[in-house]
C-alpha cells in the first residue's frame, strides 16, 4: 500500500511521541538506583546491556533523559510529537548548570523554533543564546566542542579497521579540505570505486605519504622491515625446506596472505632469522634493502611516474616492483631491468593480478 507523505509525517510524529515515553521510563529508572541493586555500575551500563547499545549511545539516552526533567516546554513538544529526539538534545545539551536561569526564560522560544526548524538551524540558534549567556565570544562552547574530540579504531574479525571518529570544527575543516584534495589527485579515468572508497583510499594516501617521506614517526623515510623467522626441523638445512618453513605473521596482527606479503616484499628491508627448537638462533641474516637508493634514483629518472598505463603518478608515490618477484618461486633479481614505479594503488593490482598466475 503506498503511504502519503502525510502519513509518514504522522507515522515519524507517533515515533518521537513513543521515544518521549521511553526517555521518561529512562529517567525514571536512572532515579530509582534499581541499577545498583542489580549491579550495574551506572544506569547508563544497564540500559546498554539490557538493550545492546554501545556504551556511548547508553550514556546519551540517560544524559538527555535527566535533561528533559529539567526543560518541561521541551518535555511536553517531545511527549506530543511536535519535536524530534534531535531537537531535544540539541537544547539539553547546552543546558548547562551556568545556563539554566536564563535559558529557562526562552525555553519556550526555542521550542517554537524546534517545531518549525531542523536540528542544524536550531543548533545555530542555541549556539548563539549560549554564546550570549555565557559573554565570553563564544569560547566555552568553543572548549566544550575541543574536549568532545575522539577518535577510536577497532580491528574487526576479518583484521578490517572500523573507525568512530569526532572533531572539533577547525580540525573538521581541515580534515574535509585534506581528504576532498587527495581525491581529486587520486581521480582516475573511468573509476570504478563508490565515493566512500575513493574517500578511504585518500585518507591511507595521506598517512602513507607522511610516512614514506619521514614526516611522521621514526622512520625518515626507510621502507617497511620485514623479518622472517625459519624453524629448523631435523637438522635440515636445504633452501627448500627452508622456504616451505618461512612464516608470514605480523607480529600482534594476525596471518598475511601470500599476495600481500609478496606486495609489501617488492620494496622492503629483509632480515632472515633462522632457528631450531623453541628458542635457539642458528643465524640472523644481513638486512638488506630491495631497492637501494642509487638504484631508486635511476628508476626515478628512467620512468619518471608509475609505469601502468595511463597513470603518471609521480615517484613520491609510487614504489620499486619486481617485474619478475624477488622471492620464491620466481627469484626476480634485484636490478634496475626488474625493477619498475608502480603507484600505490597499481602495484597492490599488479599482485593481485599476479597471484593466481605464481599459484598456478
Amino acid at each position: 500500500m503506498f503511504a502519503s507523505l502525510a502519513s509518514l509525517a504522522e507515522r515519524r510524529s507517533e515515533l518521537d511521541a513513543l521515544e518521549a515515553e521511553w526517555l521518561e521510563a529512562v529517567a525514571e529508572y536512572d532515579r530509582s538506583d534499581d541499577w545498583r541493586v542489580e549491579h550495574f555500575a551506572s544506569a547508563a551500563s544497564a540500559l546498554g546491556a539490557a538493550c545492546r547499545m554501545d556504551p556511548g549511545v547508553a550514556r546519551t539516552y540517560v544524559h538527555l533523559a535527566r535533561r528533559l526533567e529539567q526543560l518541561p516546554e521541551v518535555a511536553a513538544a517531545f511527549r506530543c510529537g511536535e519535536i524530534s529526539a534531535r531537537h531535544a538534545t540539541v537544547i539539553g545539551s547546552a543546558f548547562t548548570h551556568t545556563r539554566a536561569a536564563e535559558m529557562s526564560m526562552v525555553e519556550d522560544r526555542l521550542v517554537d523554533v524546534a517545531r518549525m526548524e531542523t536540528p542544524k538551524v536550531l543548533s545555530g540558534v542555541v549556539q548563539r543564546l549560549a554564546d550570549s549567556i555565557d559573554g565570553d565570544g563564544g569560547a566555552e562552547s568553543e572548549e566544550a566542542r575541543f574536549a568532545r574530540r575522539r577518535y577510536h579504531g577497532s580491528r574487526s574479525l576479518d583484521d578490517m579497521l572500523n573507525v568512530n571518529a569526532l572533531y572539533d570544527p577547525e580540525s573538521a575543516d581541515i580534515h574535509e579540505k585534506a581528504i576532498a584534495a587527495e581525491m581529486d589527485r587520486d581521480h582516475r579515468a573511468n573509476d570504478e570505486r563508490t565515493m566512500s572508497q575513493r574517500r578511504a583510499d585518500a585518507v591511507t594516501n595521506v598517512f602513507r605519504h607522511s610516512l614514506d617521506r619521514g614526516d611522521v614517526g621514526m622512520s625518515r623515510g626507510a621502507v617497511p622491515h620485514v623479518t622472517y623467522v625459519v624453524h629448523v626441523d631435523g637438522g635440515s638445512t636445504t633452501n627448500d625446506a627452508l622456504v616451505d618453513l618461512m612464516r608470514t605473521d605480523r607480529e600482534q596482527a594476525g596471518h598475511l596472505s601470500r599476495t600481500t606479503l609478496e606486495r609489501i616484499m617488492c620494496d622492503c628491508d629483509i632480515t632472515r632469522v633462522v632457528m631450531t627448537g623453541a628458542s635457539e638462533i642458528l643465524d640472523v641474516g644481513r638486512a638488506t634493502r630491495t631497492a637501494t637508493a642509487a638504484q631508486w634514483k635511476a628508476l626515478v629518472v628512467r620512468d619518471r611516474h608509475c609505469r601502468a598505463p595511463g597513470c603518471r603518478q609521480p615517484p613520491e608515490r609510487c614504489q620499486a616492483h619486481h617485474r619478475r618477484h624477488w622471492g620464491a618461486p620466481d627469484y626476480g633479481p634485484t636490478d634496475l631491468e626488474n625493477l619498475e614505479l608502480l603507484c600505490w594503488f597499481h602495484h597492490r593490482e599488479r599482485h593481485k593480478h599476479d597471484a593466481p598466475a605464481r599459484a598456478a
